[in-house]
Parts: C-alpha cells; structure tokens; sequence
C-alpha cells in the first residue's frame, strides 16, 4: 500500500518475530531459524525502503540501541528518555545482545513484493451474484464464501462495511476489467495500492455514489438508501487481502 510507516505493538507480536536472545542463538543457530527478528530489519527498513517504525515495547531494551528516539510514559504524561537510553546501551557495550548478534541478512531488508489483483476473483460467481453484509465484520457471498473483517478495528460501523463490499465488486469491474493490459479482466498490471489510489480519486471526483451499482446487491433496499459510509482505502485492502478465494492477487504482472 505504500505506507512510510508501522505501528507495532509489542503485546499483539509473536516473540520470535521481536527477538531472539544470545542463549536462544546459541542453542538455535540463526541458519536453522526461518524468523528474522524485526529487530535486525527495523533499521534497514528504514534505510532502504523509507519505512519508518512506531514501537510500543516494554519487555527488551535491546530496541533501545536501534532506537532513533525512545518516549517512556510515566505517570500520563511522555516523556523523552533516548538520551538516557543510549547511556543505558553505552554501560552495557560488549555485552552480547540480541541487537548486536550476527543473524543473517541483518545490513539489507530485502525485497518487497508488489501484489497485483485479478478482477474476476473478487466477483461473485456468475450463478449467484447476491453479496449480504451480515455484519459489521461480516460479508457473504452467494458460493457460501466468507468474508471475515474482524481484524480490521478501524471497520466502526455496518454502513462501513456496505461501501467496502460495494467498493471491491466496482473496482473489479471498472478498473481491474477495464485495464488496456488485462486479459479479460483475469490478469492486471496494476499493483494494489495503484488500484486503491485511482479508486480514491474516483470517489473524490464523483462522489460516494459511485461506489453504487444496480448489479449488486449488498445487503439494502435499493441503490440509493444511505446505507453506505465512506472507507479509508487501508479497509478496503484489508478487506480484499482477506478474501480467501484462488486467484485473488499475483506476485508478477502478467
């Protein structure tokens, strides 16, 4: 999606993906260990990709020597400690650390992968094309496929959920098919977040109704009965990244 940053929370994060320590190294070695930990990446991220990290942490001060700038909230209100920090990392320098441990990989973050959508794998299938929002969270196919948002927290209300449904069933139709490159709206040279970008400006220049099409049915009475808000484009690539059908993105432009 082009996002220049992440905001992690340590308590949602597995260990392994956070840290690893010098005992664990030891018994483990880092080539028979397939999880970098992000803590070798973070930096790297930054300098090769201009991905800048939010961390909120309370468990390893080993992030305190990758650290830019370390805020410690103490009594409501935030303060900033990366001078103290640093000290900290200066008091213990020579101890081995999971920080300055010699993991793989460490000094390049490596390549990130385009993803591309295929168009007719976000429509319903041609014998059934009624699409339900059962839900805040919840979208039904006519197959029996589920949609599941639960994950998306920002998803606040069902008239959310109207236009996100709506909105992928559009962008299948009149970007994806509509693309000079496609092969019958199965295969597109557009990336996702080029997709979500042009769909953004659609409705910036037409409006929320163009999110609406009488050859859908999604959930309402009829094409223009407000049931519909309007998304932010990251729902909208949650909600499509969580349609679990084949063929729903490519790694390559074909």
């Amino acid at each position: 999606m082009g996002s220049t940053n992440l905001f992690v929370d340590e308590d949602t994060c597995a260990t392994n993906f956070m840290i690893r320590d010098d005992k664990m190294m030891e018994l483990v070695a880092p080539h028979k260990e397939p999880i970098t930990p992000f803590i070798h990446k973070v930096r790297s991220l930054y300098k090769q990709h201009g991905v800048s990290t939010i961390l909120v942490i309370g468990g390893s001060g080993d992030y305190f020597q990758v650290a830019d700038h370390v805020l410690m909230m103490d009594s409501y209100a935030c303060l900033d400690v990366t001078d103290k920090a640093k000290a900290i990392v200066e008091r213990h320098n020579g101890i081995k650390s999971a920080a300055t441990s010699n993991e793989p990989s460490s000094s390049s973050f490596g390549t990130i992968t385009n993803r591309y959508p295929i168009g007719h794998a976000f429509l319903p299938p041609p014998n059934n094309s009624k699409i339900n929002v059962r839900a805040r969270t919840i979208v039904t196919y006519g197959d029996g496929l589920e949609l599941d948002l639960g994950g998306l927290e920002q998803i606040v209300h069902k008239s959310q959920t109207h236009a996100i449904a709506s909105s992928i069933q559009q962008i299948a139709t009149r970007l994806l098919s509509n693309d000079p490159s496609a092969n019958g709206g199965n295969a597109t040279t557009l990336t996702l977040a080029t997709v979500l970008r042009r769909w953004n400006e659609l409705i910036d220049r037409e409006g929320l109704d163009v999110v609406l099409s009488s050859s859908f049915n999604n959930g309402g009475d009829g094409d223009y009965n407000g049931v519909h808000a309007r998304p932010r484009m990251l729902e909208i690539a949650g909600a499509m990244n969580r349609l679990r059908r084949d063929g729903t993105f490519r790694q390559k432009p074909r």
